[in-house]
């Protein structure tokens, strides 16, 4: 019998640091001049003050107030932060988000006429400080004229000044209106001592209409405060008037997320297996809502409450045990013997009695799952519950904010269940992804119909797209159960018996078992970032379906499907932390001697820092890789400016392109790319093209929009498989070439390998 041929390791050890390649700048078609920028904002900053004038004193804490100003949509990279604009109005950025706009003047081949015009992306500023300083700028706008050309260009770019706006007060659902609302409030205020005066000035500000704050419920992420409150609806507009105030919505409820469709199929005796876990070693959390004091799986389960949490609910605990089987065995078969658990599990209960009469729930769950993850080190973590809401694209909830600040450092692979809302009203875009599932260093998992063959995505599986960045949302599916084919789990009681569900609960965890079980199988240590690479790169999306549907496409639960390379293909993983400075050269395994195409597929991907404040510029980190198919060869000069340029570097081809993944609205966004992730993409390159290809991969920083230090142990993962139909000895010519540097992962257990594709 042959030897599997596994996943190849060490492709770091192909990569060499290089100088990171110069940009092109070339000159910027402006739309405005600096007199006509002046002339039409003068009447809008006067117009602003205005509004903000007519605001009650205790609507503007110490005489402070926050301002819109966004910039045109030409200006979306982070060199054309307007920094020092702000610094010169006095103000100080508190936040951003992503608007869509049609500019009073369009550049480009899109201004041209007869072109279709729609509204472009364009980056919104909060800006902070005191009605007064405002006042008096405006007042002395019409004359201003600055010496330093820096500060004309930075005034040009804006298109608009306007107060806040009445889009801070969210839609309250008829279901939820009642005598008092629960409400969530963020606001413009950190945790600091220096925003303290904020926080308590609309403490002091809902008083004035008789209701009460506690702040100490109040909870935090970056620039953000988020807030419980109760109001009556009539209330709301004045309450909205804060100047600080980001975001005025209902607060959502807290779900675990599957139908149930018990009883679907007839339950039946269930047979465990008689095997301790493969990988004892990995640490597995599953938050969930608890199991039943009779379960049966005490062999590889650890049952935990967290503090605080009131008395277990026996629906709550299904779904947990449900969860939890999903992830140890998979969908259960009739008249099958169960697969040995890849990992124990600690099953942590964040749902009790207390949550589910508590309009505030929200964030008493939240604040147990943040205790667990800083409290524990965990390699997996699964979470298939979570507010009852779609995304929104202006806005992060505290949810996905709170947990991707957590997992930034890139140790822990976390899948998330996407949401149950897919059959919702999609025009009203409530069948969109629920957080936490839009975050960047999570997994975000949907559901498919079938666990393999020709699968669609499940009907009540929540869609994408997520933001940008994290604009190819869900992740990925893996089987959740449908109608037809049920999710088959264990069910409560000492004889071990089951019975079908169906839900992105189940989903979630059965992912989660992939990616613990190619954890399982090597002796080598694969970073979070190169698990996820691996999903990712694995999972199958025919052209049929949707991306914003499917994510990525269906990630298999065989084990097989992962880790081994078929004829005429080679994976191979690259695990680095990125240099301080310069770049990163990836030369790509092509042994010498192949004709005919060769297809490399690539992807790419790392955790991130973020700014929570930042809706637009959300993540602190990005890639900017370019593809050289050929290193060995020179670029061909050209003239610039009269002055013949020689390039240093080997030409470049595109691989990662926007319209790889965007729809046509975020393609005019060219900078947005590069602050995804996760970059996934295919070439086909003749063989004869391809000498010492490389990717050249440099990572860029951003703080708040604008430029900032770079993080020193960015960790990136790099998933490549060349294929050449021509070539079925591939794998074996790849070892051969690149011996020295290229080996197979060891197994370190051997586990039943299945390949299905």
């Amino acid at each position: 019998m042959a030897e599997p041929r596994y996943l190849i390791g060490g492709g770091e050890q192909l990569a060499v640091e290089v100088p990171r390649p110069r940009r092109g700048s070339g000159d910027k078609a402006h739309p405005y001049s600096f007199s006509t920028a002046r002339e039409r904002l003068t009447l809008q900053f006067h117009n602003t003050v205005a509004h903000l004038q007519e605001l009650p004193s205790t609507a503007c804490p110490d005489g402070d107030a926050v301002i819109n100003m966004t910039l045109h949509p030409s200006y979306l990279a982070k060199s054309y932060y307007p920094a020092g604009l702000i610094r010169e109005l006095g103000l100080r950025s508190v936040g951003s988000r992503a608007v869509h706009l049609v500019p009073e003047k369009i550049t480009g081949a899109q201004g041209k006429p007869g072109r279709d015009i729609r509204p472009f992306p364009a980056l919104q500023l909060f800006l902070a400080g005191s009605r007064d300083r405002i006042d008096a700028w405006a007042d002395g706008l019409p004359n201003w004229s600055p010496k330093d050309e820096a500060l004309q260009d930075e005034f040009r770019r804006i298109e608009n000044v306007e107060p806040p706006q009445e889009d801070r007060l969210k839609p309250i659902p008829d279901e939820r209106r009642q005598a008092e609302v629960p409400l969530e409030v963020v606001l413009h205020a950190s945790a600091s001592q220096e925003d303290a005066y904020v926080r308590h000035g609309f403490q002091e500000y809902v008083q004035t209409f008789g209701l009460e704050l506690d702040l100490g419920r109040a909870r935090f992420a970056g620039g953000l405060c988020f807030l419980p409150l109760r109001s009556s609806v009539e209330l709301l507009p004045k309450i909205a008037e804060f100047s600080f105030l980001r975001v005025l919505r209902h607060m959502p409820r807290v779900v675990p997320l599957d139908p149930l469709i018990r009883g679907a199929v007839p339950g039946f005796r269930v047979t465990l297996p008689d095997q301790d876990a493969a990988a004892p070693d990995l640490r597995v959390a599953i938050l969930d809502g608890g199991l039943p004091d009779d379960h049966p799986l005490d062999r590889w389960v650890t049952s935990n409450a967290a503090p605080g949490v009131g008395a277990p609910i026996s629906n709550f605990q299904r779904h947990g045990l449900a969860v939890t089987s999903a992830f140890l065995f998979g969908p259960l078969q009739h008249g099958m013997g169960l697969d040995q658990p890849y990992a124990n599990v600690d099953h942590w209960r964040v749902l009790g009695a207390d949550t589910a009469h508590d309009d505030f729930e929200l964030y008493s769950v939240l604040s147990r799952i943040e205790d667990i993850l800083q409290s524990n080190d965990y390699d997996f973590v699964n979470i298939s519950l979570g507010p009852d809401m779609a995304i929104e694209d202006d806005e992060v909830n505290s949810w996905t904010s709170t947990l991707d600040l957590l997992l930034a450092e890139g140790e822990t692979v976390a899948t998330v269940a996407c949401g149950n809302n897919g059959e919702r009203d999609g025009q009203l875009l409530l069948n969109r992804i629920q957080p936490p599932s839009d975050g960047v260093n999570m997994v975000a998992v949907g559901a498919a119909d079938r666990p393999d063959g020709p699968w669609r995505k499940a009907p009540y599986s929540a869609v994408g797209p997520g933001r940008s960045p994290g604009y190819v949302k869900p992740d990925l599916l893996a089987f959740g159960g449908a109608y037809s084919t049920p999710f088959l789990v264990l069910e409560p009681g000492v004889s071990p018996s089951g019975n079908g569900d169906m839900g992105t609960s189940f989903a979630a965890p059965l992912a989660m078992r992939s990616g613990a079980a190619i954890r399982a199988q090597f002796s080598e240590k694969l970073w979070a970032p190169t698990i996820k690479a691996l999903m990712v790169h694995q999972a199958d999306n025919p052209s049929e379906h949707p991306r914003s549907e499917v994510g990525w496409g269906l990630l298999s639960h065989h084990l097989g499907d992962l880790v081994l390379c078929q004829d005429g293909e080679a994976h191979v993983i690259y695990q680095r932390q990125m240099p301080l400075t310069g770049a990163v050269r990836m030369y790509l395994p092509v042994p010498s001697g192949l004709t005919g195409n060769v297809d490399i597929k690539a992807t790419f991907c790392f955790y991130s820092d973020i700014d929570p404040e930042d809706a637009f510029s959300y993540t602190r980190g990005g890639l900017e890789i370019q593809f050289r198919p050929d290193t060995l060869k020179a670029g061909k000069p050209y003239e610039k400016d009269g002055r013949l340029i020689v390039p240093e570097t080997p030409p470049s081809e595109t691989f990662f392109g926007a319209g790889d993944f965007y729809s046509t609205e975020v393609e005019r966004r060219q900078d947005a790319q590069k602050w995804e992730t996760t970059l996934k993409a295919s070439k086909t390159k003749r063989a004869s093209s391809l000498r010492e290809p490389a990717f050249d991969v440099s990572f860029i920083a951003r703080e708040h929009g604008h430029g900032g230090g770079r993080a020193p142990q960015v960790k990136i993962a790099l998933v490549l498989t060349i294929t050449s139909a021509k070539t079925r000895d591939l794998y074996d010519r790849v070892l051969t070439s690149y011996r020295e540097r290229l080996k197979p992962l060891r197994p370190r257990i051997q586990l039943p390998l299945r390949v299905t594709r």
